[in-house]
């Protein structure tokens, strides 16, 4: 086991190396990267087909071969055919290897022609026994390919070489399979029609098919998580934890298992690995889902802030790997605690809101829960628990020890957070609450060094803060150099649009919805440059607008060090960009 969880990435690796070079071949790490995959989209699109692939499927590598054929309408014609493969890096735990791959090769021909698309398992060279008598049957079976892949050779050992589903039907209605499938064997005269025949039976496996796509995102496996930045978790070099999560993300894509699980599952295991002294909350995990549906309605219905936290986590760290000289010495566990608990209590926000609108609405008694609160800042705790938050803004951005009776001296400090929390509710302070009370009760010794830190950047990522604070207190600008931690946190907060399901996505919601989408990333000595892009939203439009209004309000407010400038770039539908470096004010 432990040689195919090393083996994963430097098979992909591999198989790009295998085909690279070769003329009109190419490969991708997922069909959402796939250029000809959304040129095939589109082309269904046109046509009238009202059912659309999900190009977030999760599969391990793409080969694209695109060939010149004839147009059905004009034979004299030629036009682009793309044809796909598609790799399967096998899970000796996947019990549902078959299945889950029989429902791809067909859900993909829903779009492609079924002569266009072929899957190949793909086995480290090191599994045998039983495990490999078992691939061999389900590929004979199924027309799937079978490799198995020694990365010092140049060749893979084909053991089974891949059918498309077309000829899968041809070859099986020429020579049927052997019981226990009872096929009719037919005579010449009918077996030397099987190409024409089988085209015919084409239309009924469509339908098939698009009877059997109709089922939840969750339930086919669908990926959330950017793989770019699965990926790049394999060229981390200076994060102390780095063997852990690399072993997690590998059973993770080899199992294709279930995101939702992945993330807490992820989280847990490196709050354990970095000894901090309590296990990781799965508040969030249960409580979101039912926001989907409280906000189904709404003009702007509920977003993910789940696996947004997660995005935040891979993004940051993999800009402290590059710049790891720049940010103090336990970035590592700061930066895990920071991005997996910013937005815990998000939920506990809009269910606020929600509350108090609903027995405003039923019952006209308004401002429910707000009294309780009040009464509970004090005996609850919560004012000390705000106390460890104020006193380090102020020594970290105001330079200053608040020492002696600093409550009174800082009485418009305490004011603000105290509105904050019991009026307002608002999820980053509330998230700062859940953190420091969970932190006292179990692990005190780590207070001021991890935890406090991390409240504050939690506190601070949020304009509704950094923009409100009282005038004796305000921050003109957030300097990466006096607070790196929160400056981050923001950077990568503000940055982070892919990959949010919303409420609509069980019910024909999905990736062709997301405003932006992760483009590209580029961390040197020097500079920090993330790239999202909108697939179908020019500048012009009022959700670019919103996003840009956003980064404006950011780039003057956060402020680079001298040495490595940070830059957001927003890129619309036909390649118009806009940036927004992290100057400062002006």
């Amino acid at each position: 086991m432990d040689n195919i969880e090393i083996s994963y990435n430097d098979i992909i690796e591999w198989l790009e190396n295998y085909y690279k070079g070769r003329e009109k071949v190419a490969t991708y790490r997922g069909l959402e990267y796939s250029r000809e995959f959304a040129t095939d989209v589109e082309a269904a699109r046109e046509e009238g087909t009202e059912f659309f692939i999900d190009p977030m499927l999760p599969i391990d590598l793409v080969m694209v071969q695109t060939r010149q054929e004839p147009s059905g309408e004009d034979p004299d014609k030629l036009i682009d055919v793309h044809y796909y493969t598609l790799f399967w890096l096998v899970s000796p735990d996947d019990t549902s290897t078959e299945r889950r791959l029989q429902f791809y090769r067909f859900y993909l021909s829903r779009i492609s022609p079924l002569k266009a698309v072929q899957v190949v398992m793909v086995i480290p060279v090191g599994i045998k026994g039983e495990l490999e008598q078992s691939l061999r049957v389900i590929a004979k079976e199924n027309g799937f390919g079978l490799w198995k892949i020694e990365t010092s050779n140049e060749e893979p050992e084909k053991l089974y070489t891949p059918k498309d589903f077309l000829r899968r039907m041809e070859d099986d209605f020429k020579n049927p399979p052997e019981p226990p499938e009872k096929m009719e064997h037919f005579e010449p005269s009918i077996t030397d029609k099987a190409p024409e025949i089988s085209l015919f039976f084409d239309r009924y496996v469509r339908e098939a098919v698009e009877a059997l796509a109709g089922v939840t995102a969750r339930k086919i496996g669908k990926r959330y998580i950017e793989r770019k930045l699965l990926d790049a978790v394999f060229e981390l070099q200076n994060i102390s934890y780095t063997e852990k999560l690399k072993k997690l993300v590998t059973k993770h894509l080899m199992d294709k298992d279930d995101d939702y699980e992945f993330v807490t599952n992820t989280f847990s295991a490196l709050w354990l690995e970095c000894g901090l002294g309590m296990n990781y909350s799965d508040f969030l995990k249960v409580f979101e889902p039912p926001l989907y549906n409280i906000f189904a309605e709404q003009e702007r219905p509920y977003r993910d802030h789940y696996f947004h936290q997660f995005h935040v986590f891979l993004l940051g760290l993999y800009i402290i790997d590059k710049l790891r000289t720049r940010f103090p010495d336990d970035i590592d566990r700061l930066w895990l605690i920071t991005s997996s608990f910013h937005d815990m209590a998000y939920p506990l926000q809009l269910y606020d809101s929600w509350s108090k609108k609903f027995f405003d609405t039923s019952l006209g008694i308004p401002g429910v829960g707000e009294s309780d609160m009040k009464s509970y800042f004090v005996e609850g705790s919560l004012l000390s628990s705000m106390g460890y938050i104020i006193s380090a803004l102020c020594k970290s951005h105001f330079n200053e020890e608040l020492r002696g009776n600093w409550l009174q001296k800082e009485k418009p400090l305490v004011s603000f957070f105290h509105d904050i929390i019991t009026k307002r509710k608002h999820h980053c302070v509330l998230s700062c609450l859940f953190l420091l009370k969970q932190a006292q009760s179990s692990n005190s010794d780590l207070m001021d060094t991890l935890f406090v830190p991390s409240t504050l950047a939690i506190a601070l990522h949020h304009e509704v803060v950094w923009k409100s604070l009282p005038a004796e207190r305000q921050l003109q600008s957030l300097r990466f150099c006096n607070d790196p931690l929160s400056f981050l946190l923001i950077f990568c907060d503000s940055v982070q649009e892919w990959g949010r399901p919303k409420a609509n996505e069980e019910s024909g919601g999905g990736a062709g919805d997301e405003i932006f989408i992760l483009d590209e990333y580029e961390v040197t000595d020097s500079g920090c440059s993330v790239t999202i892009k909108t697939p179908y939203l020019s500048t012009t439009h009022d959700k670019f607008k919103e996003k840009e209004k956003e980064l404006k309000n950011l780039e003057g407010f956060l402020q680079s060090s001298s040495e490595v400038l940070f830059k957001i770039i927003l890129k619309d539908t036909s390649g118009a960009i806009r940036e927004y470096p992290m100057r400062g004010p002006s």
